[in-house]
């Protein structure tokens, strides 16, 4: 048997190591591979004994959101083959933008394809399933999971992203009167109502300021996609 190294009680698996990255996403870190090393108390060259490269690292800690995501959707609505179609689908959508906020430091690596066969042959499996009990089969489904897939994962990136540039560059300090005047020197005020302009202004900053409202707009705006998908 192999000796451990100085400072673990274990052998280093191969999920500890995504975990390990997970976490140190979670705490604001994009970590290298000799960061990652001393953080789980081994050497580089450990790491590429299970991993090829940083890339399939962070994949893999991406896919452990996944199966957050499947998990948490599962003990809401039971088997997804089996829920209903529409809220399957909105539980899904639901989930994976509150998971990819928990995480929002990795989540610009959310479009990451899950190396796991079974992982991403199960969720295409789910999706084609609940898009098929909708009506929508071949390209009707395709283009229906494109449309719900840019909406659902599209809105938890741009929410993700507020929260990491807040956290790099602070506050926007902009409020709506000096958006307005910016406006009126650019002579572009008049082109709308001013209650129009400052509704669409607070709406920018919605998922920091009022993540309750933002994720209640959310689940509207998802729900009327699939309303679409329902009637046609």
């Amino acid at each position: 048997m192999t000796r451990l190294a100085a400072g673990r009680t274990t052998h280093l698996e191969r999920e500890e190591i995504a975990l390990e990255t997970l976490r140190l996403f979670d705490q604001g870190k994009d970590p290298s591979i000799r960061q990652l090393a001393a953080a789980l108390n081994v050497t580089p060259s450990a790491i590429y004994h299970h991993y090829n490269s940083r890339a399939e690292i962070v994949q893999s800690a991406v896919e452990l959101v996944w199966v957050e995501i499947l998990a948490e959707t599962t003990t809401k609505i039971g088997n997804p083959f089996e829920a209903d179609p529409i809220e399957a689908l909105v539980t899904v959508g639901l989930y994976a933008r509150r998971a990819f906020l928990r995480h929002h430091k990795i989540t610009p690596y959310m479009a990451a394809i899950p190396r796991s066969g079974e992982l991403s042959a199960g969720g295409i499996a789910l999706f084609a399933n609940v898009f098929e009990r909708l009506g929508l089969v071949g390209d009707d489904a395709g283009d229906a999971f494109h449309y719900y897939a840019s909406y659902c994962f599209g809105t938890a990136l741009y929410a993700a992203s507020r929260l990491n540039a807040s956290e790099a560059l602070g506050p926007n300090d902009l409020g709506h009167e000096e958006l307005e005047e910016f406006r009126r020197e650019a002579g572009v005020d008049g082109t709308s109502k001013e209650e129009t302009r400052a509704a669409l202004d607070s709406i920018l900053d919605l998922s920091e300021m009022d993540p309750e409202r933002d994720e209640e707009l959310f689940l509207l705006g998802v729900r009327q996609i699939l309303d679409g998908f329902a009637r046609v």
